[in-house]
């Protein structure tokens, strides 16, 4: 077979539709552009959002506080269960209660306040308002208030104890203790019951038997420093056992730093003679609340003690100030005395820039104070009659 060398192949002709893929796709890009659909926009990551705490959550976490010793800690979290249960009185009896632990009475009788007046018939309520005006002295004003919660309950022990308490404030120490037996008969092991058997006894003078009913209440609520501080009292001031009572400070301290313990441990150093120690812990004290009057004054009597005249004064007179009618009388006169024996003001040369007699006027408007207090005041007598005043 021949090839014929003319023949020339013919191309395959090309359909229109073979490019319909790219117009199809083209056209979808265009209708999507111009519609956006939110399947298609992008999304912003937005953060994992965060459950909404509820009230047992901050019950849960107020009792976990309480038991770190941390009661300031404790009562912010029972304010927000507050807030969360604006009707219901118990998160606000725990805070005036807590409060009271604290030593701060004016916010726990609000706190109580505030229970009562959400339920008037709570005798737990009516139990810490009760309290609360008895430690402001308002003793006709808690008794009707604690019995008022006795009649809503008889066996309250919480009521009992507080009756208890009141009545040994009164020195009626035969009603008191039937209270408190009833109170201790029900439950011997609550820890209000045992520190207020405790408080009767330190009433009447009875500090070895106090101490016993305070080793109670500290073996049943190991985390309450204030037990500690309070046993520590007895056996100071009671018993003038100094070293047991530097023991309870330290104690507590090592339970909890706050500025009641702290001023608790530095004043206990300062009666056992180390005042260098008492110093450091007493300006810590000072630092973590520089309102509190007591760590004030006994931050400026340590001073003093060091013959450190002229830094002792700021903090007895700031102490002093706060406290007001609860300042004792050695504070203010040796507040007047250091006055006297420190060193005379000098300018940036090292010149005096005060006279003997200036630094007298400063002292007497001191002494005077504690003058009018006990006229027969040695220390007193000596400080006006070095300055030629009486």
């Amino acid at each position: 077979m021949y090839l014929d060398r003319s023949y020339t192949p013919r191309r395959r002709r090309r359909s229109r539709f073979r490019w319909w893929p790219i117009f199809l796709i083209a056209i979808i890009g265009i209708v999507l552009y111009e519609q956006q659909p939110s399947w298609l926009i992008p999304n912003t990551l937005q953060p994992t959002p965060v459950p909404t705490r509820g009230a047992i959550s901050y019950l849960s976490e107020a009792e976990s506080f309480v038991m770190r010793s941390d009661f300031a800690g404790a009562i912010e979290s029972l304010k927000e269960v507050s807030r969360l249960e604006p009707e219901n009185p118990d998160p606000w009896v725990e805070q005036a209660e807590l409060y009271m632990i604290l030593r701060q009475v004016p916010d726990a009788r609000q706190a109580a306040e505030r229970a009562v007046e959400l339920d008037p018939e709570n005798p737990n309520a009516l139990a810490q308002l009760a309290r609360a005006l008895d430690w402001q002295g308002q003793y006709e004003a808690a008794s009707q208030y604690a019995f008022e919660g006795l009649d809503v309950d008889p066996e309250n022990v919480t009521i009992l104890a507080v009756l208890g308490e009141i009545y040994s404030d009164y020195r009626n120490w035969a009603r008191a203790e039937v209270f408190l037996q009833s109170a201790y008969e029900l439950d011997p092991q609550d820890v209000l019951v045992l520190r207020n058997l405790a408080y009767m006894e330190e009433t009447r003078g009875e500090y070895a038997k106090a101490i016993e009913y305070f080793n109670q209440a500290i073996e049943v609520a190991p985390h309450r420093y204030d037990l500690l501080i309070e046993r520590g009292r007895q056996e100071s001031f009671g018993l003038n056992d100094y070293e047991a009572a530097l023991a309870s400070y330290e104690q507590a301290a090592s339970i909890f730093e706050s500025v009641e313990t702290l001023d608790a441990y530095g004043y206990g150093l300062y009666n056992m003679g180390d005042n260098l120690a008492a110093v450091r812990v007493l300006r810590d004290a000072v630092e973590m609340d520089p309102k509190n009057g007591l760590a004030q004054v006994h931050l400026g009597m340590v001073y003093y003690a060091l013959r450190n005249y002229e830094d002792s004064i700021a903090p007895l007179e700031t102490g002093i100030t706060i406290l007001g009618e609860a300042a004792r009388i050695e504070n203010i006169y040796s507040l007047g005395l250091a006055h006297i024996y420190r060193e005379p003001l000098e300018n940036d040369d090292g010149e005096p820039i005060e006279t003997e007699e200036e630094k007298c006027e400063k002292a007497v408007l001191w002494l005077q104070q504690a003058f009018e207090i006990e006229p027969t005041s040695l220390p007193v007598l000596e400080g006006l009659s070095l300055c030629g005043a009486r």
